[in-house]
Formats: C-alpha cells, structure tokens, sequence
C-alpha cells in the first residue's frame, strides 16, 4: 500500500499534465463503448421495427430488397403483388392476421404507407403495442367514410413539421416529383404515434383506401384533372365503394403458431402454381436480417478498429508522457533510493503509477458514455431511429474494457522498465541537469 500511496502523490504532483492524458484516455474509451454501443443498439432497432411479423411477403426477387423497402422504406419496388393474393394469406389455415403494404407516395421527404385499421391493433415493437401522444387512428373507410381523408403521423413527421391534430397536409406524387402534389385530396391529421424507435416513426400512415383514391386518374401519371375523370367528383361513399386496390407493395404476416412458418411460407410461394397468381416469396425477417448485416459488416468492422486504434494512441499518449517525464525525476527517484527503495520497488511504483491512470481514464470513459447516451438519447431516436438502451455496458462492451485495462498494464511496463534501469544506472547520484 506505501508504493500505491506514493504513485497517488507522485501523479498528483503532476496533475495538470497527466489530466490532459487522462482526458485523452476517457474520449478514446467513449468512442470505442459509442460504436460498439450504437451498433449494437442499431441492430436492435432494425430488429425491434419487426417484432411479431413472420412473414414479409411480396413479389419474388430479392429477400434483402423486399425488406429494405417494405419496411424501412430504402429503395423502391419494381413490381407488385396482387390484392387477391393478399386475401388468399389471410384465409390460411396458419395465419393469424395479415396487414397491407402499399408505398409510393410520399409527404415532404418522408415515406406514405398505405395499409388498414389492423395494422395499429397488430403492429408492435420489443416496448408492446403502439401508443398514442395524441389523437387515434383513422377511421375504417368501410364504415366511416371520412376515414378515406384522414392520416396519422409517426412521431418524427410530427414534429419536425410542427403539425399537431386537425392540422391538413398534402402528399406527394412519388418519392421525389415535389411539383406533383395530390392538391385535390388533402388529408387531416387524426393521430400522433409515440416514438418507437422505428421506421414507423418517419412514416405517414393513411387508409388503403385513401392511398388507391389519390391515385385515381393517376394511370399515366398525370393530374386527375388531365383526365377530368368523373371519380375525382364522387361523395366520399361513392369513393370509398371505387377504389378497392388491386395490387399491393407487399404484405406483413403474423402467424398462429411460429412452429408452423415453413409450412405457411410453402403455402403462399405455390401461389404462383395458380395462373391467377403472380410469383411471390414469403421472407423470414430474421433470416433476411442476418443476410442485411453481413453487407454492412465490413463498415461495422472498420467503425471497430477506428476505436481501437483511438484507444492504442491514447495509451501511447501515457506512455510517451512518462517516458519524457522520467528525465525530470531522476532525483524523485535517487530520494526513493537513498531511502532505501530496491530498483524492483521503483518500477513497481511507475507500474502503479501509469495503471492508475489508465484506470482512472477507462473509468472517466465509461461514465462519459453512459452521460453521452442519455444526452443524446432522444437525438438519435427521432432523428436517425437508434434507441439507445441505457445502463450497465453490454458483454462485449465489458470485454472491450477488460482488454483496455490489459492494454493499460502492459503499457505501464515499458516507462517502468525504463525507470528500473534507470535506477540501477544513477544509484543514488543522478546526473545533473544543468
């Protein structure tokens, strides 16, 4: 405890230039627990925006595709499945329920989904089902036509528009012909979803049957008034009668039994066995998940080894400061000898010493991540969908400080070593220097 007791005072002697590398140290560690915190974190969510979906259905092609925007709306589809299809998997025998996917559209840069009043009672992510920070969903256009004009917002849309309840926006015509407005069809805000963490939360949401009644007298993708067709004119129960979709972006399944998702996937691909059906793919979304994230792992690997290399300066950073510090105590250390300290005593008190720090770091780090992720928690929920859970560091975060920690005592070992000899050259007469 007399050596630990003295590398304490001895650091604190120098207290002003250790703490620039202790600061060094923390910053290092709070970028390495930050990119392994939020990809982990990132993960989850990507996880989290399917929580209870078994099958993602659509036309056949890519699974990664299908997934990327369908759910995250990333990409576009080149083709359709049909809407009968999509009554065909919700009359099986395995499924549960089935929601309606149609996109296409969009409201000022952010996704327009189209599906049904089933979608608010079955979509759920890893917190439950949806809740609401203000309003409720639209009305089924089946029994309240007014349901075909309203749209509920994710929480971002929200409030990054500064929109509230009963305020009217206008969609857009496509992902990005912002001159191309369905003007003649304004929708009113009857709900505000909580954030989720989700994509949903970029996402505005309205009826199935109000997206197939913006598109009516779209065909060639001109105005309706192009067309002067006699549709656009039609009382809303009249509308809601004429525009049953008759195809769909894609479709999310959630099955009775999850035991029973290879046998519900066989059943809807033979589809295409039948003429009137069209060529389809039911994706397992854990399974496409994995396929997702090995594409992206090379730039998750690299995010890695920037941290590790951040952290590896720092501790050379220690090690520098040390090693350029021992010049100015050799006489330190000729009075550690003259009061009967052994070589062996002083390297261990530049052992001590140097750990100590690199302790005192990873441990400011690890605070100032923790600090950093409830600051910035609700910046990266609504702005780029990451929640970031808060609390003890994961597995693989601890096994990251525990070889920093290593890393911190093996670096100690080289200004120890330096003082050692440097003991055993001077004695108790240290060279002058001046």
């Amino acid at each position: 405890m007399l050596w630990l007791k003295l590398a304490l005072r001895s650091a604190w002697s120098r207290r002003f230039s250790l703490s620039l590398v202790l600061v060094s140290i923390s910053v290092s560690v709070l970028v390495l627990l930050s990119v392994q915190q939020l990809r982990q974190d990132a993960r989850q969510s990507f996880s989290n925006a399917l929580t209870g979906v078994d099958l993602v259905v659509g036309p056949r092609g890519s699974a990664s595709d299908l997934l990327l925007y369908s759910v995250f709306q990333i990409g576009q589809p080149t083709q359709n499945m049909a809407y009968s299809d999509f009554e065909k998997i919700k009359s099986l025998a395995t499924v549960s329920w089935a929601l309606p996917i149609q996109l296409g559209d969009s409201f000022e840069g952010f996704p327009v989904l189209g599906t049904s009043i089933d979608f608010f009672k079955h979509y759920q992510t890893m917190n439950g089902p949806l809740t609401w920070f203000q309003g409720q969903s639209f009305a089924d256009p089946s029994i309240n036509p007014e349901g075909i004009r309203q749209v509920v917002l994710g929480a971002e849309v929200a409030q990054s528009k500064k929109l509230a309840l009963k305020d009217s926006i206008v969609l857009t015509h496509g992902y990005q012909s912002l001159d191309a407005e369905h003007a003649d069809h304004p929708f009113v805000v009857v709900g505000i979803l909580q954030a989720t963490g989700t994509p949903l939360d970029r996402t505005t949401l309205i009826s199935l049957e109000g997206f197939e009644a913006l598109h009516t007298g779209w065909d060639l993708g001109l105005r309706p008034s192009a067309f002067d067709s006699p549709k656009s004119t039609m009382n809303l129960e009249a509308q809601v009668s004429a525009v049953m979709p008759t195809e769909l972006t894609a479709a999310w399944v959630g099955l009775k039994s999850r035991t029973s998702v290879f046998k519900a996937r066989k059943e809807i691909e033979d589809f295409a066995s039948l003429q009137t059906s069209k060529p389809l793919m039911a994706v397992l979304p854990g399974v496409a998940l994995d396929e997702l994230w090995q594409v992206v792992r090379v730039v998750e690997n690299a995010l890695i080894v920037m941290g590790v290399l951040v952290a590896v300066c720092a501790l050379l950073g220690v090690v520098a400061v040390l090693l350029v510090g021992l010049a100015a105590r050799r006489k330190e250390l000729a009075i550690y000898r003259a009061l009967g300290a052994r070589p062996q005593s002083i390297l261990m008190l530049i052992v001590w010493e140097s750990f100590l720090i690199g302790v005192a770091g990873i441990a400011l780090g690890i605070v100032m991540t923790q600090l950093a992720a409830f600051v910035f928690h609700d910046v990266l929920l609504q702005n780029y969908g990451i929640k970031v859970h808060m609390g003890w560091p994961s597995l693989t975060a601890w096994s990251s400080i525990g070889l920093l920690l290593l890393g911190a005592l093996l670096a100690s070992l080289i200004p120890a070593i330096r003082a050692y000899r440097m003991s055993l050259a001077d004695g108790l007469n240290p060279p002058s220097m001046g």
